[in-house]
């Protein structure tokens, strides 16, 4: 198997017999990828991605439009864009969760909100955009509550 790293630019070009091709790369034959092989898959197209645990999952779940636990053909190429998507996402999270700890605190929302495209606006209203999307109510903003706040975002 020859080594081949997709930028995202290439990702978005790829014809559905390219998409094919590669889903049959790292397909051990029954029709489907495992998590398994999309970590594969993810490590041998990009290797810097496969640091980002997190992205892929949330990537990997997201995907699976019919919740099977695979990632069909016909969800392949979501997977391939939502794999950049979520990767970007990491990159962001990490810049602001400025003590590495996997988790947003408030005080690292109020320095690094612009990130966010959230506006400059007072600390109430911070805080209050800060509970938003802190969805479970721990007090941190974790990944996945980024991922969704960002996400809706986006398709703003």
């Amino acid at each position: 198997m020859p080594h081949l790293t997709i930028t995202k630019t290439m990702a978005q070009r790829l014809t559905k017999e390219q998409v094919k091709k590669l889903f049959q790369e790292f397909d051990n034959g029954n029709g489907k990828l495992s998590l398994a092989e999309i970590d594969r898959a993810v490590i041998y197209w990009h290797p810097e991605f496969g640091t980002n645990r997190q992205a892929i999952l949330r990537a990997y779940k997201a995907a699976d439009v019919d919740k099977t636990g695979f990632v069909e053909l016909r969800e392949f190429r979501r997977l391939i864009n939502l794999l950049y998507f979520y990767n970007e996402l990491g990159g962001l999270f990490g810049q602001l969760d400025t003590n590495h700890d996997k988790r947003i605190s408030f005080s690292e929302f109020k320095k690094g909100h612009e990130l966010m495209g959230v506006e400059d606006i007072d600390e109430y209203a911070l805080r209050k955009e800060f509970h938003r999307i802190d969805t479970n109510h721990g007090g941190y903003i974790l990944f996945d509550e980024f991922c969704m706040y960002m996400a809706k975002k986006k398709a703003q």
